[in-house]
């Protein structure tokens, strides 16, 4: 009988000793908030009650993911979910500006991007004297820097989108 007792104290010992080295099964990661205005809600729905929000390259803790949504832990400890496409696994950089970031949820442009990028920013300073040289319009400068000049409210984005079946309102994976 001690010969028995001996050996289920090692088998304890043992499994014990065996769970401790395993990888932890805690799979709780951190991600990032890509922008500004992030809602946490509080169900599984853009309407429901925000819990919390986030700014950009603001921290939460994941807790679980269903499709697009992720249930996450802000750094305020309250508890509620977030679209997927609204986070990163990398902390952005920081940045000013609102312009078309609202649509793309990005408020940089990569160096890669910057060719493209130019018809965005508007025609200044470089671009300007290449748009002579080309001969392009007043008019169609003009309406360039129009479209830069042009900015948009986060409640009238999220309305329009609403309206739309748009990002988190479109019912489809993003």
């Amino acid at each position: 009988m001690p010969d028995r007792i001996a050996r289920v104290i090692f088998g304890v010992i043992l499994l014990t000793v065996a769970a401790w080295m395993l990888p932890s099964t805690n799979w709780a990661a951190t991600l990032y908030a890509k922008q500004d205005d992030v809602k946490v809600t509080a169900e599984k729905s853009p309407t429901s009650a925000v819990v919390a929000t986030l700014s950009l390259g603001d921290a939460v803790t994941t807790l679980a993911e269903d499709g697009r949504l992720v249930n996450v832990k802000a750094a305020n400890g309250k508890t509620g979910w977030v679209f997927k496409f609204r986070l990163a696994e990398e902390k952005p950089a920081s940045s000013s500006g609102f312009g078309l970031s609202g649509l793309t949820g990005k408020k940089t442009i990569a160096a890669r991007e910057a060719r493209a990028g130019g018809s965005i920013r508007g025609l200044k300073e470089s671009t300007e004297q290449y748009a002579k040289d080309k001969q392009i319009k007043q008019e169609h400068r003009d309406a360039v820097d129009r479209m830069e000049a042009f900015s948009i409210a986060p409640e009238e984005l999220m309305q329009f989108k609403k309206a739309g079946n748009l990002g988190e309102f479109s019912g489809g994976v993003q």
